[in-house]
């Protein structure tokens, strides 16, 4: 559990996601999101566009950098009722390195968008201590 849900303020924490803002889809179909977020204990906006939320946050993330692509993508609810946490786990390529990120929130967008940055401070942790 440790190994993939990692707190943000890890030392070795690339990204943090604060709070997101879905904003209205463009004409040509494509969603647009808008990201505060923790880069390297900077306090940063991102915003991306993408063929939904996932999408525009990877190109979001790309704005700083970050190559990310999700290659499977699993979800599920961790209990029942109204205010169940869903579980998101997302296989994503950073960079040249596969790996497995987790996310777990109340909101599947944002379970989603936590796998993702989970992924990538896996991704940034392994390089830093030369797994």
């Amino acid at each position: 559990r440790d190994e993939y849900l990692v707190t943000d303020d890890q030392p070795w924490s690339r990204i943090s996601l604060s709070s997101y803002q879905e904003g209205a889809r463009r004409d040509d179909g494509r969603d647009t999101l808008v990201v505060e977020a923790f880069v390297d204990g900077e306090e940063r906006t991102l915003e991306g566009t993408g063929n939904g939320p996932i999408a525009a946050f990877l190109d979001a993330v790309s704005s700083i950098g970050i190559d990310v692509q999700v290659l499977d993508y699993s979800e599920h609810a961790m209990s029942s009722g109204r205010d169940a946490q869903a579980a998101s786990y997302l296989e994503c390529s950073v960079g040249d390195r596969v790996l497995w990120g987790v996310g777990v929130d109340t909101n599947i967008v944002r379970a989603s968008l936590k796998a993702v940055t989970s992924a990538v401070n896996r991704a940034f942790r392994e390089e830093r201590v030369g797994v």
